[in-house]
């Protein structure tokens, strides 16, 4: 099957650059998901929408789940709150930064754990433990939550070792609190929710008054693309700068050093982080080209930098080690078709444009009957293929 997808224009007297894509092999990998193919269990449902310059060129949702259904982000949130994060460090009521350490907004981080900072908190490399019962407790507050995690002892030196956890972004979060003076979902709110329009991307989890920092939004497809848009475009939403282009840069900057010993990793045992997100794909000159948020139970969101594409996997019904060979075999054919768009219809003159001189270059090719006028693909050139031509041709799309 092959799907002819916009990524142009609205009218057919615009000269826009009208594109259409073969997606065919993305369907058919997300089709088998659904039926057990290339994944070890069978996913109920799903939702995957693809980007391309900002513009949505695929959306099809899959089984027993429909376009837009809000998911659980799980730890993709972790993406999400590296925003906030680097925003606060861009403008807070209080001095705040990467290299900024958890002591000096909360105290009870002494002694041992005096060295550990905001940058080592988003990177897995705090030397805290991966989990802490203060992170799921609804009674209490965020700040009271930092407070319990200090009082456990380091697993590690900080700066010492990589573990994949959430814990330390939760005492981060709470160290971005008392920089920001604002509670944390009125912060998120501020400066990330309301300047992208995300009126379904929230904390769920655990509590108002203790969201869980690196696990607790739930989102949609569309909404989690925007976001991921506006880091793909430097920190851009449309002509409103979000984040910086400093802050974007540093969080697709690598922060564990290279050769840190790997106490757990969902990744492929990988230590190629950022500031909350995974640098999960370079070129052979060590070049970043792709970048991962996901969620335990399945949804994830990718930038592919070089080809200028954000994709969303929308779900929660699965696991992020079920789908994960699934995604890159997805990514990849994403890739390939974007690379390799099909002419277009309705610009049957190829100029890049869809005028009046498509129509006379149609029906130039349709007297002649050649194969190249069988816009509907049946085999044969006929009336059918003229209304199908100014089917397209009108509204403008390929």
């Amino acid at each position: 099957m092959i799907v002819h997808v916009v990524a142009a224009c609205a009218a057919a007297s615009v000269n826009a650059q009208p594109v259409s894509y073969d997606f065919s092999v993305v369907t058919d990998l997300a089709r088998g998901a659904i039926e057990g193919r290339n994944v070890a269990t069978p996913v109920p449902g799903f939702d995957l929408l693809l980007m391309k310059d900002g513009r949505t060129v695929y959306h099809e949702s899959f089984g027993d789940w429909s376009l837009n259904r809000v998911a659980n982000a799980d730890s993709a949130t972790k993406t999400l709150s590296a925003a906030l994060i680097l925003s606060l460090t861009e403008s807070s009521a209080q001095p705040f930064s990467l290299s900024s350490r958890l002591v000096d907004f909360i105290p009870q981080f002494n002694g041992a754990k005096a060295g550990i900072t905001i940058a080592q908190c988003f990177s897995h490399t705090s030397g805290l433990y991966a989990q802490s019962l203060a992170v799921g407790d609804a009674s209490i507050t965020l700040q009271e939550a930092a407070r319990r995690i200090a009082a456990a002892p380091l697993r590690d030196a900080p700066g010492s070792v990589f573990l994949y956890g959430g814990v330390s972004m939760h005492a981060a979060g709470a160290a971005a609190e008392a920089a920001g003076s604002q509670p944390w979902n009125t912060l998120f709110l501020n400066r990330i929710r309301a300047p992208l329009g995300l009126v379904r991307t929230r904390f769920v989890l655990t509590s108002p008054d203790n969201p869980r920092i690196a696990g607790g939004c739930e989102s949609t497809a569309e909404e989690f693309a925007r976001f991921m848009e506006m880091l793909r475009r430097g920190g851009l939403h449309g002509n409103t700068r979000i984040l910086s282009e400093a802050s974007v840069a540093a969080m697709f900057t690598r922060q564990p050093p290279i050769g840190i010993p790997i106490a757990g990793s969902p990744l492929d045992g990988s230590a190629d982080y950022g500031v909350g997100v995974w640098l999960d794909q370079r070129d052979t000159l060590g070049g970043l080209t792709g970048a991962l948020a996901a969620g335990a139970r399945g949804f994830s969101s990718w930038i592919d930098f070089d080809d200028g594409m954000v994709g969303v996997f929308a779900t929660d019904t699965t696991s992020s080690g079920n789908i994960q060979p699934l995604l890159y075999q997805i990514r990849a054919a994403a890739e390939a078709a974007i690379r390799h768009p099909l002419p277009c219809f309705s610009d049957f003159n190829q100029d890049g444009g869809i005028d009046g001189d498509d129509v006379i270059a149609f029906f130039a090719a349709w007297e002649l009957g050649g194969d190249d006028a069988d816009v509907n693909a049946d085999g044969g050139v006929d009336g059918m293929d003229i209304a199908a031509f100014f089917a397209r041709w009108e509204l403008g799309v390929c």
